[in-house]
């Protein structure tokens, strides 16, 4: 399968996440610790590129996007998502429950005491999926979704 990781980087993820230090890994493929510390870097950049790029991708192709104002209670959050989606005619993957699990991991930092403080933008893809987005002020001065959380 192809990917954004070369084979070096998949294998140097793979060893840290059993637990090798950099060192270990370094004295394991024959090279520096350094070198071993890039590879890990450029492999996490390319992880969040990828991530970023899937991120625009589903903003391109969301048939619906809710935004969320400040001084919504939290607990409203999946009716509005639910409601969307029925006009939108998307069947959301997720129970009211498991949205405001996703809510409160996803964008807590739009939260606080169960109240929205800051805007922010629910995306419904047409799989049913949903991310959340920031809300904020394009070149234009429209409002519209930057970024994935």
């Amino acid at each position: 399968m192809e990917s954004f990781l070369t084979e070096i980087q998949i294998n140097v993820l793979n060893l840290r996440k059993r637990g090798h230090t950099q060192d270990e890994i370094a004295n394991i493929m024959g090279t520096s610790r350094a070198n071993i510390s890039m590879i890990e870097k450029r492999a996490r950049e390319n992880i969040e590129k990828a991530r970023n790029t899937l991120s625009i991708y589903n903003d391109i192709i969301a048939p619906s996007k809710i935004k969320i104002d400040k001084g919504t209670d939290v607990f409203s959050i999946p009716k509005i998502i639910f409601s969307k989606s029925d006009q939108e005619e998307i069947h959301v993957n997720y129970s009211s429950l498991q949205i405001m699990e996703f809510v409160n991991q996803n964008a807590q930092r739009y939260i606080k005491n169960r109240m929205v403080v800051e805007p922010f933008v629910v995306t419904i893809l047409q799989n049913g999926d949903i991310f959340v987005h920031d809300y904020e002020e394009s070149e234009e001065n429209e409002k519209m979704p930057k970024k994935e959380i």
